[in-house]
């Protein structure tokens, strides 16, 4: 079967050498081959098909069926090669796809660069990506078969394995000409005067992220509440790491003063099906989300600590 294989592509590549050189010997030279045996690669195929594919003579030329078929004996040339590469690289992957789900919140050019080098490290493997909810998070990895999923945990019970990427701190946001900036420790009372935009889940009204006002407009991601905040509409409470890492928004929005206010903080986490423990690629991609992410949420957490005056 091997062989076989082999045979079809040097006849593949023999016809289309010898199409531009215009010659068997120009092509064998090309080949690193005898004429005799591209001569034979071209005949063999011909053999197959009933007719000729070459005028011989003092120059090669094309039958015309030769050159109807020329392009597609190319594309069946690249497909032939496209196809060994791919199966080479195949080679020891014992889960060859991943679907991954990541939280809609979860959207910078970081995590594309991440993937980007995934890609480069592993060009055979067919990833999927799916967009989903952080409250919605489990019904995903059960409905939609994720593999593994990267979202903010906001205290939910999961049995599944997971890390820890850190503690997400919550700030509250608003636009830098909103009149909650004049204020100085901020209160409830004061935000309650304001309209919240409010992240919720997909799938249950019961799911539902902070909320500090009566007054709130629901949406179900991240990057709408920060794009409704920037145009004024109202203020959010989100994970401060969105706001460094959200670069469309950079000069947009400001933090207030929300250190009197007593709201929980989340974490950001990446759980994963115990299909994926022996994935190399899978846990390539974990080892550098680890690397970017614990880091950049450690300093976080040290900063915030050190805003409030806590050690």
């Amino acid at each position: 079967m091997d062989n076989y294989q082999a045979i079809r592509t040097n006849q593949l590549r023999a016809v289309l050498l010898a199409a531009q050189c215009g010659s068997f010997s120009q092509a064998a030279r090309r080949m690193g081959r005898a004429q005799s045996a591209v001569s034979n690669y071209v005949r063999d195929l011909e053999l197959d098909l009933g007719y000729d594919l070459f005028v011989r003579g003092h120059k090669l030329r094309l039958t015309a069926r030769g050159e109807l078929l020329l392009p597609q004996i190319q594309k069946l040339y690249d497909d032939n090669l496209l196809f060994a590469e791919r199966a080479r690289a195949l080679m020891g992957v014992e889960k060859p796809s991943l679907h991954l789900g990541i939280d809609f919140s979860i959207y910078n050019k970081e995590l594309f660069t991440m993937l980007r080098e995934f890609a480069q490290r592993y060009p055979a493997l067919q990833l999927r990506l799916s967009p989903i909810s952080s409250f919605d998070v489990k019904e995903f990895m059960q409905d939609y078969s994720l593999d593994a999923a990267l979202y903010f945990n906001h205290s939910q019970p999961l049995s599944y394995a997971c890390l820890t990427l850190g503690t997400v701190i919550n700030r509250v946001i608003v636009a830098k000409d909103h009149p909650l900036t004049q204020q100085s420790g901020i209160t409830r009372t004061q935000l309650g005067k304001y309209r919240q935009i409010v992240i919720c889940s997909n799938l249950s009204a019961n799911h539902k992220g902070i909320i500090l006002s009566p007054l709130n407009w629901e949406v179900d991601n991240f990057y709408y509440a920060l794009s409704l905040v920037a145009c004024g509409v109202g203020f959010a409470a989100v994970p401060e790491i969105l706001i460094e890492t959200e670069h469309d928004f950079l000069g947009q929005l400001t933090f207030l003063d929300d250190s009197k206010l007593d709201f929980p903080n989340a974490t950001m986490s990446l759980i994963w099906k115990d299909s994926m423990e022996l994935s190399e690629p899978f846990n390539f991609l974990k080892g550098k989300m680890r690397d970017f992410y614990v880091p950049r949420l450690r300093r976080s957490v040290r900063a915030s600590l050190s805003e409030s005056g806590q050690t």
